[in-house]
């Protein structure tokens, strides 16, 4: 037989209000989450301002805050090859409102500072890549006679150490990789900025720079400068006369910059992959497509675990260029 007792209808509203109570703190936290972002965003470029990777970055940031709802300030935080920005993101709060916009520095620099201040691998994850570029094999035309990359390796290997080549901090790693994969040796002059360096490529200072489109205009429209060959797959619409490095004898080298976006490790997941989506989105949007496509980049479209890993597999890749060739690290 079931006895049916009295219930104290007091005693079990009070008890309920307490298993409720992480059931709405939960939510509470859940709902909060759910709004990312909720104010706006420190988008932080490591470099000064002008350069292509500060351009397209702020390109990107802006169609990102029209996705996102709430504006991307960006700031500019030049120092150390990049280091200092890189660092004052890494050490931020990880909750998604201090962004890293940055070029392949990211990726070099581990290789080429004797002390980074922060542990890329730990430290550091990568939101997306949102945009690359193939490099220009480019020479001053005032120091340099040779018309086809085939030429003009035919005569630095002859004459070992006596051609320069502009390089300087990170960027001394594609210069490095240059001279690695063609078995040539060439003095790295360095230079604060790839406009620097481009300047001194039309005054014939240097002989030699690999750069891109954007940078390298100037020089090639006044014939200060000419482009041997494109270091990637594709040939580039500013300049569509000049050949690949496959079409012009040597298939095995490629060679590219690309931008991405970054966050302190321990940024929660869903607000990693909401970024990502917005990243991707802003890409393709006609405002970024049409600007990408004037200064000769491509838009990108890695999830984030895929940006991730390329960040990864890249840091590990240069250290080993580093290696190779015997570099010094520098100090700063």
């Amino acid at each position: 037989m079931i006895r049916f007792h009295s219930i104290n209808f007091a005693n079990v509203a009070k008890f309920s209000s307490w298993l409720l109570l992480p059931m709405v703190l939960l939510f509470a936290i859940t709902g909060a989450r759910a709004e990312y972002p909720e104010r706006p965003i420190t988008g932080v470029v490591p470099f000064g301002t002008g350069g292509p990777s500060d351009l397209i970055s702020r390109l990107v940031a802006t169609a990102m805050g029209k996705e996102l709802g709430q504006s991307i300030v960006m700031l500019n935080k030049p120092g150390g090859g990049g280091n200092v920005g890189m660092d004052f993101v890494v050490k931020s709060k990880p909750d998604g409102y201090t962004l890293l916009f940055c070029s392949i520095a990211t990726t070099q620099n581990p290789a080429v500072y004797r002390k980074m201040p922060y542990d890329p691998l730990k430290d550091m994850v990568a939101v997306g890549m949102f945009a690359e570029t193939a490099a220009l094999l480019a020479v001053s035309t005032a120091k340099v006679q040779a018309k086809t990359l085939a030429e003009f390796i035919d005569v630095v290997r002859k004459n070992p150490g006596k051609f320069n080549i502009a390089g300087g901090g990170g960027i001394r790693m594609t210069q490095e990789k240059f001279m690695q994969h063609f078995g040539v040796k060439m003095e790295i002059v360095g230079f604060r900025s790839a406009g620097d360096a481009a300047t001194a490529l039309m005054s014939g200072e240097v002989e030699f720079m690999p750069g891109n489109a954007t940078t390298l205009a100037p020089g090639i429209k006044s014939g200060k400068v000419r482009i041997l060959a494109v270091g990637g797959d594709n040939r580039v619409k500013a300049f569509p006369d000049v050949p690949t490095a496959k079409e012009a004898g040597f298939p095995g080298y490629t060679d590219s910059t690309y931008i991405g976006l970054y966050a302190a490790s321990g940024i929660p997941a869903d607000i990693l992959n909401k970024l990502n989506d917005v990243v991707r989105r802003a890409v393709v949007t006609p405002e970024v497509q049409q600007r990408l496509s004037s200064l000769d980049y491509t838009a990108l479209q890695l999830n984030q675990q895929q940006a991730d890993a390329f960040y990864r597999s890249e840091v590990l890749r240069w250290k080993e260029v580093a290696k190779k060739g015997n570099l010094e690290p520098m100090d700063e």
